[in-house]
């Protein structure tokens, strides 16, 4: 009995773990129809967010009150990479066929695992990164202090033309003044400030001057110059932060499996009740799926934005037409999976002690097991597949026996559920709540 115990507890810890990554998957299906699949990337970005705060701000501490912090860190690093994906590589393919998004998705999860991998082994590559960063948070600062329509099919690059000639000419100044000095001092930034300034402002007023017309024009000249200077702060901020932060730190090698963080209440000591050995790390995966499947309850049923995911999720036109913006419901259905993911993350760390670049594909699969065992779009229904996925694993491991028993074979038996589910029930175990659109 107490073995049963033992790998009842056991399953109940991997399946929170699979439900966590597996309702980011369902949120994001249920509003657009798509299978995102690099979303396992981003539990794995959210995992190593963690430990990079971990790794500039607490290096060496293991006290409670970290963990929180390391979370918000985690979550920080997943909302940004799931937005950004969507508005850089999914939203462009919104009306295209599904197999293009797919593909973009397999792409995606390649381009987050090598950008891992290289940031760790040679962080200087977040120099680009951040800059065109500082540059593009300044383009969109200006885009939305403008009343000139930047969407319009016909004139819409030409009018953008002086906000990303003044982000751009700022960027230009600062990469050439950066290359000639890059030691800091407050002299020399306030001069990349200025010069960066001016140079962007002058752009911007060209492309203004002679790309649009002149009504347009004196619309444009206040958002140029706020653009010009955001960007050119920006990206001082951004290098006193890699200076100060970034190159300061002994990364270590992303070629091998990274330890993460212990922290106290946490980790340590495994309990004992009767013959069951529970580990504190596993209550803590357990607790967070409880928290968050009551707080993701509360947010969907309760909330102005959570009825929008509803209404946006039965039919997105007639929603549009009611005043919902559908846009702004897509980017929060991938912020709120992100951050489920990135509990999801900071609950692996703990459990396995260490993470790895490659940990977000064999656990974005298995998420994705979860989700259609539950029924794919169906939120509950994802938390019920990914217990009862960490359960059937659990139990297979144990009491299968001969040369299919064991843990090698866990992953066999996971996806030998998953296509039984497909042969026999493919709607899942709830069902998913699909409306038929016209």
């Amino acid at each position: 009995m107490d073995q049963f115990l033992q790998q009842l507890v056991n399953g109940l810890t991997l399946g929170s773990l699979y439900a966590l990554i597996a309702v980011g998957y369902t949120v994001v299906y249920g509003i657009v129809q798509l299978i995102n699949f690099a979303h396992g990337e981003v539990f794995m970005i959210g995992a190593f967010g963690a430990l990079t705060t971990y790794l500039l701000f607490f290096d060496g501490e293991t006290s409670f009150w970290i963990l929180p912090v390391m979370i918000v860190g985690a979550m920080i690093a997943s909302v940004g990479t799931a937005v950004a994906m969507e508005r850089v590589a999914y939203r462009p393919l919104r009306n295209a066929p599904r197999l293009a998004p797919l593909i973009t998705a397999i792409g995606i999860s390649v381009f987050l695992q090598e950008f891992v991998r290289l940031f760790y082994e040679r962080p200087e590559w977040t120099i680009p990164v951040l800059a065109g960063l500082a540059a593009g948070t300044a383009y969109y600062w200006g885009s939305r202090r403008t009343d000139v329509n930047l969407n319009n099919p016909v004139t819409k690059w030409r009018d953008r033309a002086p906000l990303l000639g003044a982000a751009g000419g700022s960027l230009v100044v600062w990469i050439a003044l950066r290359l000639i000095q890059p030691e800091l001092s407050i002299v020399l930034a306030l001069v990349v400030i200025v010069a960066g300034t001016a140079v962007g402002m002058a752009a911007g007023w060209v492309a203004a001057r002679y790309g649009v017309d002149a009504e347009r024009a004196s619309k444009m000249i206040s958002p140029v110059w706020q653009t010009a200077l955001g960007s050119a702060v920006l990206l001082e901020v951004f290098w006193l932060a890699y200076e100060k932060l970034i190159a300061s730190i002994d990364w270590p090698s992303a070629k091998q499996r990274i330890p993460f963080p212990q922290i106290n209440v946490v980790t340590g000591n495994a309990l004992q009740v009767g013959g069951v050995t529970i580990q504190r790390s596993a209550i803590f995966t357990v607790l967070a799926l409880g928290i968050c499947s009551v707080l993701l309850w509360f947010f969907i049923n309760r909330t102005r934005l959570g009825r929008g995911m509803q209404a946006v999720s039965q039919d997105p036109d007639t929603a549009r037409l009611m005043g919902i913006n559908v846009d702004r419901i897509i980017v929060v259905a991938f912020a709120l999976g992100a951050v489920l993911a990135a509990v999801a993350g900071v609950s692996q760390g703990l459990q396995n002690n260490n993470i790895d670049f490659r940990m977000g594909f064999l656990a974005g699969l298995k998420a994705f097991t979860a989700a259609v065992l539950g029924g794919i779009g169906n939120i509950y229904g994802a938390v019920v597949g990914g217990l009862v996925l960490g359960v059937v694993e659990a139990m297979a491991t144990q009491y299968i026996p001969g040369r299919f028993g064991g843990g090698s074979w866990k992953d066999v038996w996971a996806f030998v559920i998953l296509i039984l589910v497909l042969v026999f029930r493919p709607q899942g175990l709830l069902g998913a709540r699909v409306v038929d659109r016209a």
